[in-house]
């Protein structure tokens, strides 16, 4: 008699079932459907059946009562756009211009009067001293003058914890060791939960994250469920390693065109592209001799390569003032450069450092005698230089008479004697 095990395993595949996605894992552990709830006593029925009697009646009265709103109301805006000489549909538009529905979750007072008590309480206490969530808490329901609060009171509050919730969101972190922590964290909660949602749902989900600017310590990595990662290399025959390393080169070259238009400018007004700009010198190396003079650098930011400003505030300056145009490039007249120069020579005078010298040499102040190469065999019965000359054709060859005689015509000349 044939085993009902091996019936089971020889079942066809085409029969089994693969109509939801935890039937196609039937290994894993599934989610809890939501159960209905206990059978109602004939009471329980009762009692529900007239209060939903009553629910229906109240609901009737209240669309009645706005369709008869309606209705006026339509007539009043017909009689307006006659009045006005306006189409209906133009007053409804003013009329519905305005939602009155909340597209994101506001803050509640109870938060802001919290967050108000936190920045009161713990702002002068050391790490590992300051008061917890339900310390604050107590000490909110406890403070009578929390209690009597105005309206304007309250919404100064609001606004208070709204603009903290603004500036934690966008604002820039201070330096590369906690930009990369921010990233490192993030992406480790971002990939569980698209670990977690391939699990449950069968969805295939590729994310790269790379910095954005070629001095941030952040480490690019990427991330694939399930076997997302052979689609590059199937399809493509690229690694995916290949890509997330473009991605991060062309990241790292992004917002930088005005940067990249201030050099070009630089460029194009002198009409040379062998020349590199010189910022510790640009008083001689780049205006005297040049004759270009950059207008509108801003007078807060110290003159100095874009690449090396260490604030954020600084970049945005000059990017706005590049971005705008006011500052810029040109060229000076002969005459404009004298001047120039005639200004430097006064700083100069006065004691003022105009040209930075460069730095001295260590070793300065003594002979530099060249070392003579060590001689082998093989140099030793190597060619002179006049030797190859001559080898190759390029040297003089010997002179020789213009014409040479045979020896029929020497014998000639023997037999005439």
């Amino acid at each position: 008699m044939p085993s009902p095990i091996g019936n089971s395993r020889s079942e066809p595949l085409h029969n089994a079932n693969s109509s939801t996605w935890a039937a196609h894992n039937p290994m894993h552990s599934v989610i809890c459907v939501w159960t209905p709830p206990f059978q109602l006593s004939d009471a329980q029925k009762a009692s529900r059946k007239i209060k939903h009697n009553q629910k229906v009646e109240t609901t009737k009265c209240i669309h009645d009562t706005v369709a008869i709103y309606l209705d006026e109301q339509k007539m009043k805006i017909r009689s307006l756009s006659h009045a006005l000489d306006v189409t209906p549909k133009y007053i409804n538009d003013i009329i519905g211009s305005h939602t009155k529905y909340c597209m994101t979750c506001k803050v509640q007072l109870t938060n802001a009067l919290i967050h108000a008590k936190a920045k009161e309480m713990n702002t002068d206490q050391p790490v590992g001293s300051q008061y917890t969530l339900v310390e604050l808490r107590k000490m909110v329901a406890n403070d009578p003058q929390m209690k009597k609060l105005t309206r304007d009171e309250k919404a100064g509050y609001i606004a208070a914890l709204t603009e903290h919730c603004k500036q934690n969101v966008t604002n820039v972190q201070g330096n590369n060791m906690a930009a990369a922590r921010d990233v490192l964290l993030t992406t480790e909660r971002v990939v569980k939960e698209l670990d977690d949602l391939c699990v449950r749902t069968g969805t295939y989900v590729t994310m790269f994250v790379v910095h954005g600017h070629i001095n941030d310590t952040i480490q690019s990595s990427m991330h694939g469920t399930d076997n997302s990662n052979d689609f590059w290399e199937d399809i493509y025959d690229i690694p995916m390693a290949d890509y997330l390393r473009q991605y991060e080169q062309w990241a790292c070259t992004q917002n930088q065109s005005e940067l990249l238009m201030f050099s070009h400018s630089f460029f194009a007004v002198t009409g040379k592209k062998n020349i590199a700009m010189n910022y510790n010198n640009y008083q001689t190396a780049v205006v005297e001799t040049c004759a270009i003079q950059l207008i509108g650098w801003p007078g807060s930011i110290k003159f100095i390569n874009p690449s090396n400003i260490g604030t954020i505030g600084d970049i945005h300056k000059l990017h706005d003032v590049l971005k705008d145009k006011t500052c810029y490039w040109t060229a000076l007249t002969p005459t404009e450069v004298k001047a120039y120069m005639a200004e430097l020579d006064v700083c100069c005078s006065a004691g003022n450092i105009v040209h930075q010298p460069h730095k001295r040499c260590s070793d300065a102040g003594g002979s530099h005698k060249r070392k003579a190469l060590p001689t082998t065999r093989r140099e030793k019965n190597r060619p002179s230089k006049k030797a190859k000359k001559m080898a190759t054709g390029n040297g003089e060859a010997p002179k020789s008479v213009e014409f040479v005689v045979s020896s029929d015509e020497e014998e000639e000349e023997f037999e005439d004697m």
